[in-house]
């Protein structure tokens, strides 16, 4: 297995030819590689190498930018179409301090925002108190010990006879449609975090595990109040697959209110993305969704 192919000689023609990497009279068999990255802003390669490539391995092309003074990369990978090394430097190296900012932020949002849900239901609630930023580990019980208040409730407000969240192989039609409409919101944040150039799989709440994207997890906790909504609001339809799709669906295009201006959720996913991204670096602020309460209206 040759892990890295670096192509660095200008003027190159590759091609591809019965399972083979042609490159400047070499040839290399494709199911060797592990990746491929080409520094040679010269290169000629035709879109069945390409397109070989990158159902094999990561394929990134990088050239030198002389006005911005640094180099850019473009990711070919079926997913990943492009590289943010500056950020994904960055998130790596958080350090202790400020990857708990930015996980308080991220589950005190979404805590807030289903507190905010729940006043909707019942308007005599108490306000959610105002918490304190603390260790990672305390504000993970904060949520764990909020998750049980909030799922009571929102079983009784559907009339569900429900104990807790199944998250895996649901048997009850409730929890069944949110792990569905949990889905389209995965699929979605997913792609927006691939566009800024981020590797969904390193996070900063869920703990690295192969094949989940763990970042996704992470960015999703503030949103997660907008299917429960969508949920609720079309509780008669929950059972029907087909419906519940549409409505989800609707749910990504219909508008929010997000930073006091009214957005559709799919622009607030890419919003919110970008501004986790900047954050990273402890100069700007993240601004994750919070929920309006004229938006949590049933």
């Amino acid at each position: 297995m040759i892990h890295h192919l670096i192509l660095l000689s200008e003027n190159l023609e590759l091609e591809t030819r019965a399972g083979q990497l042609i490159a400047g009279g070499k040839r290399i068999a494709i199911d060797t590689l592990a990746s491929v990255q080409c520094f040679a802003s010269r290169a000629k390669w035709s879109q069945s190498a390409l397109e070989s490539l990158c159902d094999q391995c990561p394929t990134v092309l990088t050239r030198w930018d002389k006005r911005a003074g640094k180099w850019k990369t473009f990711s070919l990978a079926p997913k990943a179409r492009h590289v943010n090394p500056t950020a994904l430097w960055a998130l790596c190296r958080l350090s202790e301090r400020r990857a708990t900012q930015l996980a308080s932020d991220l589950l005190m949002a979404k805590v807030a925002n289903q507190h905010t849900m729940l006043r909707a239901f019942d308007p005599l609630l108490q306000d959610l108190p105002k918490l304190a930023e603390n260790s990672f580990a305390r504000i993970l019980r904060l949520e764990a010990r909020y998750a049980r208040f909030f799922w009571a409730r929102y079983f009784a407000m559907a009339s569900q006879d429900l104990f807790h969240r199944e998250k895996r192989h649901a048997g009850g039609p409730l929890n069944a449609a949110l792990n569905y409409g949990y889905g389209f919101l995965y699929h979605a944040l997913e792609w927006q975090v691939l566009a800024s150039g981020m590797d969904p799989t390193i996070g900063i709440i869920h703990k690295l595990r192969r094949n989940r994207p763990s970042l996704v997890c992470d960015l999703i906790e503030p949103f997660r109040c907008c299917v429960e909504l969508t949920v609720i609001r079309h509780m008669d339809q929950m059972t029907d697959k087909k419906a519940m799709a549409a409505h989800f669906a609707s749910m990504l295009e219909s508008k929010w209110c997000y930073r006091a201006q009214a957005f559709r959720l799919r622009s607030i996913l890419r919003l919110s993305v970008e501004s986790f991204v900047r954050a990273l670096d402890g100069e700007s602020r993240f601004r994750p969704f919070e929920l309006h309460a004229r938006d949590a209206c049933i």
